[in-house]
């Protein structure tokens, strides 16, 4: 009796000695696979131990074979399970690369919500600028007309005030006969 695992999802098989090099489906996935020379799990533990850098998220495992059993293989038994340790290879990394790849996918949907979060967040935050510039704008324009109001007062005031003011030089430079001097008035009316 051979046993071994398929390598797609791990179920465990077991098929008689005359299966050997035989093409059966997985009776769990229906994935095709070749069935090994000898049973895999007399070579190879029966787990997959994990490297002490990899994560829980899908990166590749290590499987440690049993070097006594390994040294005596046959090269022919070695030559049949090369194909079932490459798939068995190439199946883990196509499990990592999916793990990393729905990490990937989970990051892109995270920055995307906080790129939209901040886009309105900015959106917000221009609107306020705007309706406050436009709040400014108006202020100084009014100012302004009150500016150029006053400015305009004064310019009439200070027209007024040097029209009093050369009303009053002519006056003082006028004939003096019609002018009373009001000393010369109160010695006249004690005399």
């Amino acid at each position: 009796m051979i046993k071994f695992r398929c390598l797609n999802c791990g179920q465990k098989l077991a098929v008689s000695d005359d299966g050997i090099n035989a093409v059966i489906s997985c009776t769990n996935c229906r994935e095709p696979i070749v069935v090994p020379p000898y049973s895999v799990s007399d070579y190879f533990s029966a787990e997959p131990l994990q490297h002490s850098g990899a994560s829980n998220r899908g990166d590749l495992e290590l499987v440690q074979g049993n070097p006594e059993r390994i040294g005596n293989l046959p090269a022919t038994m070695r030559a049949a399970l090369i194909p079932q340790l490459a798939r068995m290879m190439m199946n883990r990394l196509v499990q990592a690369l999916f793990a990393q790849r729905e990490s990937l996918i989970d990051t892109q949907a995270e920055a995307t919500r906080r790129m939209a979060e901040l886009e309105e967040r900015i959106g917000r935050a221009q609107t306020t600028v705007e309706r406050r510039f436009a709040a400014y704008e108006g202020r100084i324009a009014e100012l302004e007309s009150q500016l150029t109001a006053k400015e305009e007062e004064n310019r009439e005031l200070m027209r007024v005030n040097f029209q009093l003011a050369k009303k009053a030089l002519e006056a003082e430079s006028g004939p003096q006969t019609a002018r009373v001097n009001l000393r010369d008035a109160g010695f006249l009316l004690r005399a």
